[in-house]
């Protein structure tokens, strides 16, 4: 049989939910297993996600020419992200996830994650020849190379002893302290010539060597994800900006990377967190529909959120968040701060749906909030949280009026998503099979989608690739309200699988 689904439930909040049909398709079916198709004509959008890849190694970089920014230190890749007002040497992190750097005065700054804007402490009292950190506190070296433990809140610093290593050597020296590490660890050299590396006793001060790296002029080190990782600034007389990792129990070095992006010395090197990404699997502007957009940053660091809004076929959707109606949006979230940022679409205008998806440089909480309007007076509202990762099998409560949307976030794979409608009592009811290109989005009421009149019980959702799924209630419109998501882990068994 067909099953044209732009005739179904053509209620208020199905209409911002919206329809698969609202694509013109028809969806075909047969009595006993209803296999459906959607037709989606896919734009590959790049969101900078790659659902196989594994997680990157990245860390906040100061350079010689006082540049501030990301580096990926398995490819070497930096962003700048701004610039610093004096040149630092070293970069450290405390506790709370702040970094602070000195430049060669003694002068101590806190530096702004976001722009790399440097605001002065208080002075450490000694000539700076770097600074670094532990997972539990913030040193410097004078240029004598004695330990100095910092006071993050005044700058001041209390000297610890000698690391008894000669800083004298009779030519031009590179040094470079660690950040991330319970251990701290010095390297100190030659410029043009292989570095040692030492752990430090961040109780006396004390350096004992731990090898021969191999590397020369070692500027700046970081332990992220088990490694610890080197920015050489020199390879023999000649500059060359290359990452390598480091052998805490040998000190030999392997290379990984030659920087690129404009990346001029390591300076300082501390960890940088990996990107959260938020996906909303659905939004709705005008057709009497709102959404409203949600961020509160409650980390103690300035987080910074990139929005791309997207249509049902992945292309960018023009959002009208006050001013021009733009795809993306850009947010600053200082500490302690939230936004609340309603859409300002025309009411009246034919309804505009489609997804989003979000990449902070930080943790943040995240969601959209569906406010309906009757001549112009709010009449019902849902809200949602955000997935923050996609997933293959979800489960939830379902009847004949639930709308679920659902987005394919992968830029290369289409998503063969099974929905299998199940009794109260635990009966299979009803299934279909949509097929969901890359990028791409749609949304259906279950009773049309799976030819049921009528039914109560729930949903099982089963997909060949990771997607982000949305439910909503309105069996009683227009009280509304949002269903879990009811996201499963992979390996999940399912009644029906």
């Amino acid at each position: 049989m067909k099953l044209n689904l732009q005739r179904s439930y053509r209620s208020p909040l199905w209409g911002a939910f919206s329809r698969i049909s609202s694509m013109n398709v028809e969806i075909e079916c047969t009595i006993k297993s209803r296999n459906v198709t959607i037709s989606i004509a896919a734009v590959l959008l790049l969101l900078g996600l790659n659902l196989g890849a594994r997680a990157e190694d990245r860390a906040y970089m100061i350079t010689a020419t006082r540049q501030f920014g990301v580096i990926n230190l398995n490819t070497g890749a930096f962003q700048v992200l701004g610039n610093t007002v004096p040149v630092l040497l070293g970069l450290g992190q405390t506790t709370d996830g702040k970094l602070y750097g000195s430049d060669a005065n003694g002068i101590l700054y806190q530096v702004n994650p976001p722009d790399g804007n440097a605001t002065i402490v208080g002075s450490i009292g000694a000539a700076n020849n770097g600074v670094g950190s532990t997972t539990s506190g913030l040193y410097a070296l004078d240029t004598s190379l004695s330990l100095y433990a910092i006071n993050a809140n005044t700058g001041t610093a209390t000297r610890i002893g000698s690391t008894g290593i000669n800083p004298n050597i009779g030519v031009v020296a590179t040094s470079g302290l660690s950040t991330g590490s319970a251990i701290l660890y010095l390297t100190f050299g030659p410029s043009n010539a292989p570095d040692t590396l030492y752990s430090v006793n961040t109780a006396t001060g004390a350096a004992t060597a731990i090898g021969m790296s191999g590397v020369d002029g070692i500027g700046a080190m970081v332990f992220e994800n088990g490694k610890l990782y080197a920015g050489s600034n020199w390879q023999g007389s000649y500059q060359a900006d290359t990452v390598y990792a480091l052998n805490p129990a040998t000190g030999i070095g392997a290379f990984v990377a030659h920087a690129s992006g404009g990346a001029t010395q390591f300076y300082g090197l501390a960890p940088a967190p990996s990107p959260a990404t938020y996906y909303f699997p659905h939004l709705a502007f005008s057709g009497g529909w709102q959404t409203i957009l949600t961020y509160i940053n409650y980390s103690p660091q300035s987080v910074t959120c990139v929005t791309n809004f997207l249509t049902d076929s992945g292309e960018p959707l023009l959002a009208p968040f006050g001013g021009r109606a733009a795809s993306t949006r850009t947010d600053v979230l200082q500490p302690g701060q939230s936004i609340h940022d309603q859409s300002t679409a025309d009411l009246n205008a034919p309804l505009t749906q489609g997804w989003a998806q979000a990449t902070c440089s930080g943790p943040v909480q995240a969601s959209l909030l569906y406010r309906f309007y009757q001549q112009g007076v709010a009449g019902a509202e849902v809200g949602v949280n955000a997935m923050t990762a996609p997933a293959t099998k979800f489960i939830t409560f379902a009847e004949t009026k639930t709308g679920v949307a659902f987005a394919n976030p992968s830029t290369t794979q289409s998503a063969l998503i099974t929905f299998t409608a199940i009794s109260s009592a635990g009966l299979k009811l009803s299934a279909a099979t949509v097929t969901l290109a890359p990028g791409a989005h749609a949304a259906a009421y279950l009773g049309p989608l799976l030819g049921l009149q009528s039914f109560t019980g729930s949903i099982e959702i089963i997909s060949s690739a990771p997607i982000v799924s949305l439910s909503l209630n309105a069996e009683a419109f227009p009280v509304i309200s949002s269903l879990p998501p009811g996201q499963l882990s992979d390996s999940t068994p399912l009644v029906f699988q």
